[in-house]
């Protein structure tokens, strides 16, 4: 646990701000339609989101107190709510690309789960020589990430109500704990500057108490965190929506945010005197079908050509059922024509 000095105050509150400012600049990056340009973003946003994971994780490491680094120093961020909550905005900011946009963008971002891993590269690589380790942990961290976008996936072309929403985040905090609990595992042996040595395992390993309640601790923070985060997650989506005046639409293409239209808008459009754009050819059409009869066959020929032109102009601009009333006069008046001369 870090001191809580003023210092260190401001960068997890500082962390926990770059979080939820992600989570909005998603909104925004969702509407932009240059699909490289998405792209790109996203990998810089999942890159900083998870990094600040990486970091918060580090801030909550136990100190050794002597040259030995004891497994229990090493996995206590993972028995601290701080780290778990920073680490449940990122799953958070997962879902809510999974449920706004296509598979293809939620897979990106949740790939770049191995930046949690990040900012102890160095000591992994350099000070402990465990490449392999830095390699497993990264692609164990990406992969927690993305069984999240996976399981979402499939309910994002579905409406589905809160509670439908909890049992999917529970069914994915189920899943990926196993993966949760082994990156912790990878950690005491990556981190350690003893390696697999006796000593860097002996928090751990005199205690099968301590096993036992570090997973059942774990599990609570990993389940209670996780599900309440991402179903608040929700809550705030659908207030932005209804605040914004806006509704999701699942459709065929995709999913789409339509503007609602006004309840004055659409008493407005309720009571718009209809007009009918054929209603002066119609007439005309209906008198001289009556007086057909006394009209030369010549000027009568002029005069449907007439009415075909005109109609011909309307039907460029208009459309709908009034148009069809229309053609359907100018084929009776040439059939009365045919039948007369």
């Amino acid at each position: 646990m870090p001191d809580l000095n003023l210092i260190n105050i401001l960068i997890m509150v500082s962390i926990v701000i770059i979080s939820l400012a992600i989570m909005l600049a998603i909104l925004k990056v969702r509407e932009i339609e240059n699909g490289t340009l998405k792209t790109i973003i996203y990998i810089i946003l999942g890159l900083v989101l998870f990094a600040t994971v990486g970091f918060a994780y580090n801030m909550w490491e136990n100190q050794p107190s002597g040259e030995i680094m004891y497994a229990s120093d090493i996995v206590a961020p993972y028995t601290q709510f701080y780290p778990t909550l920073v680490l449940s905005l990122a799953i958070a900011a997962t879902v809510l690309i999974t449920y706004m946009e296509k598979d293809s963008y939620s897979f990106i971002f949740a790939g770049m789960g191995f930046a949690v891993l990040a900012p102890d590269i160095y000591k992994y690589i350099f000070l402990n020589g465990r490449a392999d380790l830095a390699l497993l942990g990264c692609a164990l961290w990406a992969v927690l990430f993305v069984i999240w976008a996976f399981i979402w996936k499939d309910h994002t072309m579905s409406e589905t109500t809160l509670s439908e929403k909890i049992m999917t985040s529970l069914k994915a905090t189920f899943i990926s704990y196993p993966i949760y609990l082994f990156t912790a595992i990878i950690a005491v042996f990556g981190e350690s500057p003893r390696g697999i040595d006796a000593g860097a395992l002996s928090g751990i390993a005199n205690s099968i108490p301590d096993i036992i309640m570090f997973i059942l601790v774990t599990i609570w923070l990993y389940f209670l965190v996780n599900i309440i985060i991402v179903s608040l997650m929700f809550v705030a989506h659908d207030l932005i929506l209804h605040l914004l005046n806006y509704r999701r639409v699942v459709s065929k293409k995709g999913i789409i945010y339509e503007k609602i239209p006004s309840a004055s808008a659409i008493a407005a459009a309720a009571t718009r005197p209809r007009v009918n754009h054929y209603a002066g050819l119609m007439s005309e059409m209906d008198l001289f079908s009556k007086n057909i009869g006394e009209v030369d066959r010549i000027k009568a020929a002029s005069t449907i050509g007439r009415f075909k032109s005109e109609y011909q102009t309307l039907a460029a601009k208009y459309n709908g059922d009034d148009k069809t009333d229309a053609e359907k006069m100018i084929k009776n008046i040439e059939i009365e024509f045919m039948k007369k001369y």
